[in-house]
């Protein structure tokens, strides 16, 4: 059985709602479901004007409530043919074809202003019709190779200590080039422990991750929460997480989704085509990330939004990403490595957890390069001593001591950054440098702003006036803050 729906939608359409539902039965005994769709004046997603870019995904039959609906998948425009079976699907979906009312889902991404026509066809098969995968398993995430039942397994690192990897990533599961392997392969080659792969608006990847894992290797299941209105990743999730956003107090409804599987949020790259963040930062997110692919990709301007929610006292942790789409081959090279850059975590061991609590901790320094600076950064007073991210108590005028070991960063720039700015810089003479920068809260701002803090920076000399020309900035390292306040 075949339903074929045809229309038009426009921009008063789209805002009223980007998402339009079109439904259709699946009866009992169905053994497979095709989907094809095709619209009028058909736009790249990464272009923005001039015509059309229609997504696509799908609901199944437990409905298509915010946040509880019964998801089924979601390619966006990177796909114009879906077929679900039984027990295999088009990456991006998952298998199973429950009886009930379906749903096609359009997201109305750019709408030109003569509007568009779409044409869609949902074909249902049953019996022996449908348990043909017709070519799926050329497109199909191969079986990850296993340790060798001969080799002796490598020893799992122990803690605590730091771990380095990348916390964005995408394969064919939605826009990205590459498989899991391909991916998790290149992420081992370039030295990284551990990658989050955070595969846009799905979670149909989850499932073939503990395969890809070692005793030295962690991958960890993502989505990227990808809306009309800004990106954000989740990480260590166990169910999807709802990407319907439209309002600021969507993404809050979404955040707190993620909040109930005990895992952490994150804005993702909030700068000029990020895309920026549009849904505001008035709701409870853990982390922001502040480092997106090569510095030099507007970067200065996550951190500055980064910098000015610190100066609000909001404890924010900055989080680093590559947003990699593509393994680079000799024949084809990709547009930088993984690890691009590379977020390093100190925890208690290399498990989904440990990780995750480490970096809700903000136990977190970013650096260009799995091979780049490297960052040591704490605090003491009166023989209580902490490490970025943590708080430190300390009365206005008391003593603190500020230690940064800073390693392979020779000829570059050390900078101390508090609220009010640049609190000290030092060149970096040598490849292991130790710097003691002694303050008490009050030198770092405690009665003019709400949280005093410091933290570090490892920049390249600057070309320009870095204050009329932020542009300029080029860090190669940089940590999360220590904070201080007043004890109870």
């Amino acid at each position: 059985m075949k339903h074929v729906f045809d229309g038009e939608v426009t921009l008063a359409d789209r805002a009223r709602s980007p998402f339009l539902y079109l439904p259709f039965p699946v009866p009992q005994g169905a053994t497979r479901l095709n989907i094809s769709y095709d619209y009028s004046g058909y736009m790249p997603a990464d272009q923005h004007y001039g015509g059309n870019t229609i997504d696509i995904g799908l609901f199944g039959p437990g409905g298509i409530a915010f946040g509880t609906g019964d998801f089924r998948g979601w390619s966006g425009s990177f796909r114009k043919h879906i077929t679900v079976g039984l027990h295999d699907a088009t990456p991006a979906y998952l298998p199973g074809l429950p009886p009930g009312q379906w749903n096609v889902l359009l997201g109305l991404y750019n709408i030109a202003e003569d509007g568009c026509r779409y044409h869609v066809e949902a074909e249902v098969l049953e019996g022996d019709a449908g348990l043909s995968t017709n070519g799926l398993q050329a497109d199909t995430e191969a079986a990850p190779a296993g340790t060798s039942a001969t080799s002796d397994p490598p020893t799992p690192p122990t803690g605590p200590r730091w771990f380095r990897g990348d916390l964005h990533c995408h394969t064919f599961h939605s826009d990205g080039h590459s498989t899991l392997k391909q991916m998790t392969d290149h992420a081992r080659e370039r030295g990284l422990d551990f990658l989050a792969m955070t595969d846009h608006n799905t979670v149909s990847h989850h499932a073939y991750l503990a395969g890809l894992a070692t005793p030295t290797f962690l991958p960890i299941p993502g989505e990227e929460i990808t809306t009309y209105f800004g990106h954000a990743n989740v990480w260590g999730i166990h169910q999807w997480v709802d990407f319907r956003c439209a309002t600021p107090e969507d993404a809050a409804r979404a955040a707190n989704l993620a909040h109930q599987q005990g895992v952490l949020f994150s804005i993702n790259h909030p700068k000029y085509d990020g895309p920026p963040w549009l849904l505001g930062t008035d709701l409870d997110f853990d982390c922001m990330e502040v480092w997106q692919a090569p510095w030099w990709v507007y970067n200065y301007e996550s951190r500055a939004l980064w910098e000015s929610l610190l100066r609000q006292g909001r404890r924010v942790i900055a989080v680093g990403g590559s947003d990699l789409h593509r393994v680079g081959t000799p024949a084809d090279p990709g547009p930088y490595p993984i690890g691009s850059p590379t977020t390093w975590v100190y925890a208690s061991g290399l498990t989904q957890q440990e990780i995750l609590a480490g970096i809700r901790q903000g136990h977190v320094f970013i650096s260009a390069d799995p091979a780049g600076p490297r960052v040591e950064f704490t605090a003491e007073t009166d023989g209580r001593s902490v490490m970025m991210g943590d708080t430190l108590a300390a009365k206005p005028d008391q003593a603190i001591t500020f230690n940064v070991r800073v390693h392979g960063a020779r000829d570059l720039i050390l900078r101390l950054i508090g609220p009010g700015g640049v609190l000290r810089e030092a060149p970096i003479e040598t490849d292991a440098s130790a710097y003691r920068f002694p303050a008490t809260s009050q030198t770092l701002g405690s009665g003019q702003f709400p949280r005093p803090y410091l933290r570090v920076e490892v920049i390249q000399p600057p070309e320009a006036d870095l204050d009329k020309e932020p542009a300029a900035l080029i860090v190669e390292a940089m940590s999360n803050p220590i904070w201080v306040e007043m004890p109870a």
